[in-house]
């Protein structure tokens, strides 16, 4: 039903089936400097598709219209951009929802635009570490079906021209590229069929509930998405604190970021704690905040606020510990890059190394 409604043009509005990260950058960089400027929304939504129409690039364009003209009707820009879910994520709708909350879409703008040019910075400093040993891999496999194919079979046939037998290696490779050759056509099925099966459990309810669950479970990959979870509502609560934004409204932003299940589940504890007078740092707590950043916002309760009543102890240790998660995570991005382009050499050499030692064994 998604990919449907990716491709098909129905009557409910433009779509923008696709965006570079480089436009999206731009998209909240336009969108934060026409609203710093003090134009209304919609004029500025109308502003930056006229800037985008003049780069003909007419389908963003047109999205954007389209959300103008929802704007214009009275809908708030967080539910003016739903059905343009390929140009606004739900992250992004978050960060929209938040800035609405506060009072400040110009700082929401803002943030969206320094996140997605941090991740095209991260992209660029990990796709080159990752795609030369992948080639190499790649390549390797290739060479290795070539020989294993035709040269093999050639080089088998002069041995036992002169009588002898092949090498366990090289009779190896023979016999596994031909297994594959011959039966590719199970494996492509078998691959389609889990395609298939996967797509249809994650888009189910309980099946999603249950692949994320598992998610959680994996060593190292479920605590990075846990961290990145709440590192990015994290990134939201000084500024919804600083704008007056009570504990209570934070919650539907909050599970608009939480993309888990499992997560999102959390955060009606964290609504529990709070409708029963409990503290923010013990509502943290309880929805599973990591506690390298719950310790932080406990500290600053005892402080009572400034003349406003806003706890600016509090932004700060929520800063602080935004801060924390957010190192925690690129240590393990970066580690995750170095392990997995070393595996990758490493695996792209060993098939080379197999090819090798397969072609000397088979002429000796």
């Amino acid at each position: 039903m998604q990919i449907w409604k990716q491709f098909s043009n129905d009557g409910i509005g433009p779509r923008c089936r696709e965006i570079s990260a480089r436009d999206r950058e731009r998209l909240f960089f336009l969108m934060h400097q026409m609203l710093k400027s003090g134009q209304p929304t919609e004029a500025c939504v109308r502003a930056v598709a006229r800037a985008f129409r003049s780069e003909k690039k007419e389908e963003l364009s047109a999205a954007l219209h389209g959300i103008a003209q929802k704007v214009a009707q009275g809908k708030p820009l967080s539910r003016a951009s739903e059905h343009e879910y390929v140009l606004f994520t739900d992250i992004h709708r978050a960060a929209i929802l938040a800035g609405e909350a506060s009072n400040n879409m110009t700082q929401a703008f803002q943030l969206l635009q320094q996140l997605e040019d941090k991740k095209i910075k991260n992209q660029r400093s990990g796709m080159a570490e990752i795609i030369t040993p992948s080639i190499l891999f790649f390549m390797s496999c290739i060479s290795l079906f070539n020989t294993g194919l035709n040269t093999m079979p050639t080089m088998a046939q002069m041995r036992q021209a002169q009588g002898k037998q092949m090498a366990a290696i090289p009779q190896m490779i023979m016999d596994f590229t031909a297994s594959m050759a011959n039966y590719w056509y199970f494996l492509l099925s078998g691959f389609i069929i889990f395609c298939v099966t996967a797509y249809s459990v994650a888009k189910s309810a309980q099946g999603r509930f249950w692949i994320d669950s598992y998610v959680l479970r994996i060593p190292g990959f479920g605590k990075y998405i846990t961290y990145k979870t709440y590192a990015s509502m994290l990134l939201y609560f000084p500024h919804l604190i600083a704008s007056g934004v009570k504990p209570k409204q934070m919650i539907p932003i909050m599970e608009a970021l939480a993309t888990n299940a499992i997560l999102k589940r959390r955060i009606d504890l964290f609504n529990q704690v709070i409708t029963t007078g409990g503290q923010m740092s013990d509502a943290m707590e309880k929805a599973g905040f990591p506690m390298i950043s719950v310790t932080p916002v406990k500290v600053s309760e005892t402080y009572a606020g400034n003349e406003r009543g806003i706890n600016d102890v509090m932004i700060e240790g929520m800063n602080h510990a935004y801060s924390i998660l957010e190192r925690e995570l690129n240590d393990a991005y970066t580690k995750f890059i170095s392990v997995f382009s070393t595996i990758m050499w490493l695996l792209g050499g060993a098939v080379l190394l197999l090819e090798m030692l397969a072609i000397v064994m088979s002429q000796n």
